[in-house]
């Protein structure tokens, strides 16, 4: 299995900021995080970046053609306006193509951010440039309201959590076990 990981914005485009936080920077540590976990249960991920540098979409987009990927997720925090909005969602190109195995995936991963605490804002479509260029199954996460003091909160108290459902969901989709760290049970396969 083959996966890329795009952390959004970085370097001169710090994404959504709120009180000195930058989305680029937190969506980095989290993605980086949840690669580490799958490359440690045989998985091979590749990223767009791996430190505070900037990318056009256009960029992210070619690096995707470059191999067969199996899926591409690009990491982000949501913003709205300060302290208004809340949640967790998830967006693919299409929900109504049965041969998607994007919508699959986006269900699990929903789920494991909403276990975690954060609203249920759920699985959107969405004509996002990174969705609608790429070849691979593609998804693009919005992991809480980075203007939600509440939400960032929730994204640092649980951050392990977090990563453990992500990385959770995405096993099985790629059939692969895994271990849970907190029960020993099995996952996936």
């Amino acid at each position: 299995m083959l996966i890329l990981f795009d952390y959004g914005h970085g370097g001169k485009d710090p994404g959504a900021t709120y009180k000195g936080r930058h989305e680029a920077n937190d969506v980095l540590r989290l993605g980086q995080a949840v690669a580490k976990r799958l490359r440690a249960a045989g998985l091979q991920i590749d990223e767009t970046r791996t430190t505070n540098t900037t990318l056009s979409l256009q960029q992210r987009v070619e690096m995707e053609k470059r191999k067969k990927y199996d899926f591409f997720i690009s990491f982000h925090r949501n913003a709205f306006r300060p302290e208004v909005a809340t949640g967790a969602e998830v967006f693919v190109f299409s929900l109504s193509n049965p041969q998607s195995k994007s919508k699959p995936l986006a269900d699990k991963i929903q789920n494991a951010l909403v276990s975690v605490g954060f609203r249920n804002r759920g699985v959107k479509e969405a004509q996002f440039y990174v969705l609608k260029n790429t070849r691979a199954p593609a998804l693009l996460l919005e992991i809480g309201f980075i203007d939600n003091s509440a939400d960032n909160q929730l994204f640092d108290a649980k951050f392990d959590a977090i990563v453990d459902g992500i990385v959770n969901a995405i096993l099985p989709a790629v059939n692969k076990v895994n271990t849970c760290p907190a029960c020993g049970q099995k996952i996936g396969g």
